[in-house]
């Protein structure tokens, strides 16, 4: 490096013993060197005449020193060029003076420009003999410094002024430098924190070991670490920073240390904790709002009920013509205000979270004709004709939510009905798209009423909104009809839009997902009570695999009634003794079974083809009827699946399908009504007439069962509850689901699914599971005596009747 201001020492030949000689001046050697250096040379004799300037020099500053110019007539001749000639004098004196050499003089000239000269004087023994002068243009080297020194104050300025306080430490986490900042955040000064711990002075004694796992990690990763600390300041005080740290290297890419930025997010941390609180209220609230509807929907609806009742027995009696208009009036208004109370509830439901979405089959073009039919009724006599068409491709049993879907349907078709007058009302179903077993089906229900402003549509999904002001007083309704309808389409995945279409003032449409089951539809409208003519499969075996006593009892009566030889097995070693045993012509298997899954046991089927049951048709039993374990059981070689709860009728064309070696149609003949057995309407009367199509003996048989173990199987999921064992808790819940809906308790059944799908969170809220379990113990204590007196009603029946 240069050394500004130090003297050099030169070596003559007469100290070192060298042979005397008085070498000439330009002497070959110093001549070269002179003739070829690529800095600008002046060279003055003892006097500080000017005698040589090389090309070099005059290429800079021209030919304005002559050849013996005095040492005045340079100082003149340069002195305009300079910016500070005095300087300049003052320190030649100097160097006359002294005759010593100087290295890295700057000299500023006035064009901007700067020059840095090296003076060396040359001896001859202690005779001076004059001096060679280099100059050397740094004008761009000294902007390049400046411009370097200029950022580093800049950055250090910026880092002293952030609110990102910075420090820099060792390999042992002790500090080596701080900026402005971090002294402004910690309270401390410069002097109070070099060389003291980082993690000592800063983190509180209960974290240090995890701040000193984090450097460690740091540097044992070699990769940058960004996380949120609490520390303690000088005064005590304690904050929370964000810290973003990163190892030093040296040149040799050594590290060598830490650089950290610490940002004061107290102020957010705070918010942050204001923001779970508030939202803890809001669970809160909307807890107390739940059991607020619950209460008022009871005490809403009961009067209600009661006021509807009576005005349809009213209308049965002799009134004049002024009564049944008051009739009519009464009857419209209370219909108004249960849908205004039913629309509220819905809505409430659905933003709370509250609403699941409960797949299972179900037979759309019954469904949709069954809307129609309802509709064709409610209009009665308004000349407004209702139609309904469904793509012919729609030849399947489907899986998805028939309910919600009915439920989207009747709003679209309720506001349809509300705003048209005359002319039609059209819903109209195509098949989309069909993939992977899942099938898109759009929906349309067209209308010629009034139509919608196409300023105002986007108005109309909105909660409690209305497309015109004079909606509400000419109309009626509450605005949340088609909110619903959107809600429920999207819960579904799929989506809702306004469509124009010829012929019609407003057409909704929205499509929907739901799997295929491949299963064809019966032909013609099934009833309640057919039995299949000539059809038994004597000589048919089949393996079932089931531990749930109900659903085995059920599964093993309609064996019973079909005339088909089977084998049980009540877990999965005995299931897979009777499979390397013997062939069966079918296999149906639960699922989830004890010893063994479902799906793998199936695999293990598939996987030998010295297995009797390789190719056998295996049919699982599941409460669980959704796309993610249809698609795992098609790989792992299930053929079909049934969902529990099923019908008689289900399990035949399960039957009919695989055991029926002539592929005929299934031939269906009337039977009169064994019984004409009403359920108790407590119960879920449609529902059980399709499970057991009025068999009253196996119905009875399944109640039996059902009183018997459903409050021994409640109390050990208790105690799995209580023992927080969520794995075995879920397995129970799954086995018990399908048992409530056997008995009518339809809606207990979609309590436990609900519970079910809590256990399947990632985060497991115990008390959300608790207040579940509670209310579906609680559901059952208030129908477990409405499902005894139903068992003894059915008992007396069957020994009435001599079943």
């Amino acid at each position: 490096m240069k050394s500004r201001g130090k003297e050099a020492k030169f070596t003559t030949a007469q100290s070192t013993g060298m042979p005397k000689r008085t070498p000439d001046l330009f002497s070959m050697p110093i001549n070269a060197w002179l003739k070829n250096s690529s800095a600008g040379i002046l060279v003055t004799n003892e006097k500080y005449r000017c005698i040589w300037i090389n090309d070099i020099l005059r290429s800079h500053i021209g030919d304005i020193i002559p050849h013996n110019a005095s040492y005045s007539q340079m100082i003149a001749t340069l002195a305009p060029m300079l910016a500070e000639p005095a300087a300049f004098h003052k320190q030649l004196k100097i160097l006359r003076r002294d005759k010593k050499p100087w290295f890295g003089w700057e000299i500023p000239f006035a064009d901007g420009q700067f020059r840095e000269v090296t003076h060396l004087p040359i001896f001859h023994g202690e005779t001076f003999m004059g001096s060679i002068w280099q100059i050397v243009d740094i004008t761009r080297r000294r902007s390049v410094m400046e411009e370097i020194r200029f950022n580093e104050e800049k950055f250090r300025v910026i880092l002293n002024n952030l609110n990102a306080a910075m420090c820099e430490t060792d390999l042992e986490g002790n500090i080596t430098q701080v900026y402005e900042s971090f002294c402004r955040l910690s309270g401390y000064r410069e002097d109070e924190l070099i060389g003291r711990n980082l993690t000592e002075i800063f983190v509180p004694a209960d974290n240090r070991n995890f701040a000193h796992a984090l450097r460690k990690r740091r540097m044992d990763t070699n990769q940058p670490l960004l996380y949120d600390l609490e520390v303690v300041l000088k005064d005590g005080s304690k904050r929370w920073v964000l810290c973003s740290s990163a190892n030093v290297y040296d040149r040799k890419g050594n590290i060598t240390g830490g650089a950290a930025v610490h940002m004061d997010i107290t102020r957010q941390k705070m918010l942050q904790q204001d923001l779970e609180n508030a939202r803890h209220a809001a669970e809160e609230a909307r807890q107390a709002q739940k059991e607020f509807l619950a209460s008022m929907s009871h005490e809403i609806r009961t009067p209600l009920n009661a006021i509807i009742g009576m005005a349809h027995l009213l209308e049965e009696t002799h009134l004049d013509a002024q009564q049944r208009e008051y009739i009519n009036l009464l009857k419209h208004s209370s219909g108004i205000l249960l849908g205004i109370v039913s629309d509220i509830l819905d809505i409430s439901r659905i933003e709370a979270g509250e609403l699941r979405v409960n797949p299972r089959e179900f037979h759309l073009r019954e469904l949709i004709q069954s809307l129609r039919h309802t509709f064709e009724l409610k209009l009665g006599r308004k000349p407004i004709k209702i139609t309904a068409e469904v793509d012919p491709a729609i030849n399947t049993w489907l899986i998805g939510d028939d309910m919600l879907l009915n439920q989207i349907l009747l709003n679209l078709l309720g506001n349809a009905e509300k705003f048209t007058t005359e002319g039609q009302i059209a819903v109209r179903v195509y098949q989309e798209s069909w993939q992977n077993n899942k099938v898109w089906i759009s929906f349309r229900v067209c209308d010629t009423g009034i139509g919608i402003k196409k300023d105002k549509l986007e108005l109309i999904f909105q909660n409690y909104k209305q497309a015109e002001g004079d909606i509400r007083e000419k109309y009626g309704g509450t605005g949340l009809g088609l909110a619903i309808a959107k809600q429920l389409v999207e819960l579904q995945g799929g989506n809702i839009a306004i469509e124009e279409m010829p012929g019609f003032q407003t057409v909704f449409c929205f499509n929907m997902p739901y799997m295929d089951t491949g299963k064809p539809l019966a032909a013609g409208k099934r009833k309640p009570g057919r039995i299949p003519r000539n059809q038994t499969f004597e000589n048919a075996s089949l393996l079932v695999v089931e531990d749930n006593q109900m659903n085995l009892r059920y599964i093993m009566s309609l064996l019973q009634k079909y005339k088909i030889n089977y084998c049980v097995a009540t877990n999965g070693p005995d299931a897979s003794w009777f499979l390397e045993s013997k062939h069966f012509d079918l296999i149906l298997m639960d699922i989830r079974i004890p010893g063994m899954n479902g799906l793998e046991l199936a695999q293990r089927i598939r996987a030998d083809e010295a297995m009797p049951n390789v190719a056998t048709p295996v049919i699982a039993t599941t409460a669980v009827a959704l796309e993610s374990t249809a698609a795992m059981a098609r790989a792992a070689g299930i053929t079909d699946i049934l969902t529990k709860p099923y019908t008689p009728d289900q399990l035949l064309q399960l039957f009919h399908k695989y055991l029926n070696e002539d592929e005929t149609e299934l031939i269906m003949e009337e039977v009169q009504n064994i019984s004409g057995y009403d359920f108790s309407p407590d119960l879920n009367v449609q529902f059980l007439n399709g499970l057991y199509e009025n068999n009253i003996s196996y119905a009875a048989d399944l109640f039996e069962i059902f009183l018997r173990i459903i409050k021994d199987e409640l109390g050990k999921i208790r105690e799995l509850l209580d023992n927080d064992d969520w794995s075995n808790m879920k397995f129970s819940l799954h086995k018990l689901k399908p048992n409530f809906a056997m008995v009518g308790l339809t809606w207990i059944t979609e309590n436990v699914q609900v519970l079910e799908s809590l256990l399947n969170e990632k985060d497991i809220n115990k008390a959300d599971i608790e207040n579940r379990y509670n209310e579906i113990v609680t559901s059952l204590e208030k129908y477990y005596p409405v499902v005894n007196a139903e068992y003894e009603k059915m008992r007396k029946y069957i020994e009435v009747n001599g079943l």
